[in-house]
């Protein structure tokens, strides 16, 4: 019988956790334009692909968002304007041994708020993703710290940092700006969340 090695625990822990929040799982391109890589702090030259195979793939991801933000708008445009969709996948901070990471991302896309109390998915709404994510790793979510504020393509006022310390940050979670959702061609609002695993 074959035996799973922590990482294929951890990342099998993690897929049933977000499916059970009611999401679907993506599989997104790991190369994203240099437009898209730079709004997600990216876009380092050493991560630039020497022969890409299209110009909108010619860098690699230093995040799992902008591909779900993608899908998601692909699914808007199908007709189905709510989505809840998540990926677990390497991203790509620098060219050295160690800057290739395991993360798990989640984006909750909805209807814009509206006069009958309807509202779209917001900040909580990626806190408790976050949250539960952890939870099924392991991590007590009692004793991680939420610190108010995030990377530039959150909301300043609406997400958070979620950490042990101030030297062991697992992710973000919160509303992506409005600047970042137009630039992506989208529209709001949309919770996402991002965890290091």
């Amino acid at each position: 019988k074959p035996v799973l090695t922590p990482g294929q625990v951890r990342t099998r822990k993690a897929k049933r956790a977000l499916a059970a929040r009611g999401m679907v799982e993506a599989v997104t391109w790991s190369f994203i334009s240099k437009a898209q890589a730079e709004l997600f702090g990216g876009a380092k030259p050493e991560l630039a692909l020497a022969n890409p195979i299209a110009a909108d793939l010619s860098d690699m991801r230093p995040s799992l968002l902008p591909g779900l933000v993608t899908a998601a708008q692909r699914n808007a445009d199908r007709g189905i304007p709510e989505s809840a969709l998540f990926e677990l996948g390497q991203i790509f901070l620098g060219d050295g041994p160690n800057d290739q990471r395991l993360a798990a991302a989640s984006i909750r896309r909805g209807q814009p708020r509206h006069w009958s109390g309807a509202r779209g998915p917001d900040a909580f709404d990626a806190k408790a993703d976050a949250l539960a994510l952890l939870s099924a790793l392991g991590i007590d979510s009692s004793r991680v710290q939420i610190v108010p504020g995030g990377p530039d393509w959150f909301h300043p006022n609406r997400s958070g940092t979620i950490q042990l310390g101030p030297q062991n940050v697992f992710g973000h979670f919160g509303e992506l700006h409005p600047r970042v959702l137009k630039q992506l061609g989208t529209d709001g609002p949309l919770a996402a969340m991002e965890i290091v695993l």
